[in-house]
């Protein structure tokens, strides 16, 4: 091209992005990118990167199908992460997905397969409504921020052009579109008047519509450090005080708040989190209401001792 002479700009044409379109997309940039996937982990509160050793698409087992699994030989010694991603373009959660994919995790594990698993979705920002939370799984990406991830990286050329088009596509033009559920909004409208009630410093959020698979409710009480969460986990009969990234920690958490815990609370791992857990009766949000009243104050009341405790511990950390 001689001085002077314009640019040939191409126009860059795609539609009808497929589900499985975008797990290609993925699949490429991870295993080509070491700066894509130490990216991706980060954004998905997964903390050391470490080195792909493997990457699966389409892996099915006994509690469903994985879009994609990464298995990650970690900096920190010997050990091995598996990494498994549900990837929504425009379906909703099927029933219990995320509690398989949780399921498959704590299976490799069992299995030997992995020293630890993590469980990550990857869908556009209007699948998570207004919520922060993960829908039941460890950790999220947005397709929004892996846009700008391609938009800004200064690796990928041309190609970065067409990886663009093609999110952007998929976010522009996808079918998805948050399905209130009313039953689920019935229920959170419920249980946000119950804790309103008994223990109004837990902050639960004011809910507005809900999906079907919104199952765990999180609250936001003042006070809390920014890795440290306070959850209700509906279907599992727990209320978590939740340390992001320190499963590999227990044994740590353990010792520091020894002192302060009561005869109920047990630490435990919960894939790469950390957790100070309350067993509470299991709650089905099928159901009416009424059936889960006392589960529900169950659950709140734990989680209200769980916040003393957490604050009993940070006081004497003060003195």
């Amino acid at each position: 091209m001689g001085n002077g002479e314009a640019r040939v700009t191409t126009e860059l044409r795609v539609s009808g992005i497929r589900e499985q379109d975008v797990d290609l997309l993925l699949w490429e940039e991870l295993v080509a990118s070491p700066e894509f996937l130490a990216w991706f982990l980060a954004s998905a509160g997964i903390g050391d990167a470490g080195d792909l050793i493997a990457v699966a698409r389409s892996v099915s087992s006994a509690t469903g199908e994985s879009d994609l699994e990464l298995d990650l030989h970690l900096h920190c010694g010997s050990a091995i992460l598996k990494v498994l991603i549900e990837n929504k373009v425009d379906a909703p959660l099927q029933p219990r997905q995320a509690e398989r994919y949780a399921e498959r995790a704590a299976a490799y594990v069992k299995q030997g397969k992995c020293s630890s698993a993590a469980t990550v979705i990857v869908a556009p920002l209007a699948y998570f409504g207004e919520s922060e939370d993960c829908l039941g799984f460890d950790g999220r990406v947005t397709y929004e921020s892996v846009l700008t991830w391609f938009e800004d990286s200064a690796i990928l050329g041309a190609r970065g052009g067409c990886k663009v088009a093609l999110l952007r596509e998929a976010i522009d033009n996808g079918k998805w579109t948050l399905v209130p559920d009313k039953v689920a909004t019935e229920f959170w409208r419920l249980y946000w008047e119950q804790a309103a009630a008994i223990a109004p410093h837990l902050r639960v959020p004011e809910p507005k519509d809900r999906p079907a698979a919104s199952f765990f409710i999180f609250f936001s009480p003042f006070g809390l450090a920014s890795d440290v969460s306070l959850l209700h986990k509906l279907p599992y009969g727990n209320v978590d005080l939740q340390f992001a990234r320190k499963g590999d920690r227990v044994g740590e958490i353990e010792r520091q708040y020894r002192p302060y815990l009561e005869p109920d609370m047990r630490v435990d791992q919960a894939s790469r989190s950390a957790v100070i857990r309350i067993a509470v009766p299991k709650i089905d949000m099928g159901a009416p209401f009424p059936t889960s009243e006392a589960a529900v104050r169950a659950g709140i009341e734990a989680a209200a001792r769980l916040l003393s405790m957490y604050k009993r511990f940070a006081d004497s950390l003060a003195v």
